[in-house]
């Protein structure tokens, strides 16, 4: 899903970088599908400080890092990155998101992923996105709930 090549390696950052980790100046999106953006950082009272950021493209990963991360940070925003085909624009858009689901319709020929924003609105990745509630045996895949603000 998202596409590096040694060319847009940087060599001094990914050897600062250390323990086997690069560094790249470019990456490419090879396809158009949504992908997820999550902030996080030390939790409050913490011996040492970090903010970061890391990219997903697959929602059981954002939810094994939600999962993993709940004692050890704190997970500052989740943001879903939609295509125009999915927002229903005519831009990618990049918007707070609270849960995914997975599920499908009575043919089963393919899973269907169903993005619930913070505020509300749905967004369905199917070719004729139908209501929420018609797709059957849905699995809650993530959940999120930004921390409160102080």
């Amino acid at each position: 899903m998202f596409l590096t090549t040694p060319a847009d390696r940087h060599p001094i950052k990914s050897a600062i970088a250390g323990g086997g980790c690069d560094v790249w100046t470019r990456i490419t999106l090879t396809l158009d599908f949504p992908w997820f953006c999550l902030s996080y950082s030390s939790r409050a009272g913490a011996s040492f400080g970090i903010h970061r950021t890391e990219f997903f493209s697959n929602p059981a990963h954002v939810a094994e890092f939600l999962r993993d991360a709940e004692s050890d940070f704190q997970i500052d925003q989740l943001l879903l990155v939609s295509p125009p085909r999915l927002n229903r624009t005519i831009h990618w858009q990049m918007e707070p998101l609270s849960e995914v689901w997975r599920g499908h319709r009575k043919s089963r020929t393919f899973d269907i992923h169903a993005y619930v924003l913070q505020d509300g609105r749905r967004y369905i990745d199917a070719p004729n996105p139908a209501d929420f509630q018609a797709l059957q045996e849905k699995t809650q895949l993530v959940r999120y709930s930004p921390p409160p603000v102080n």
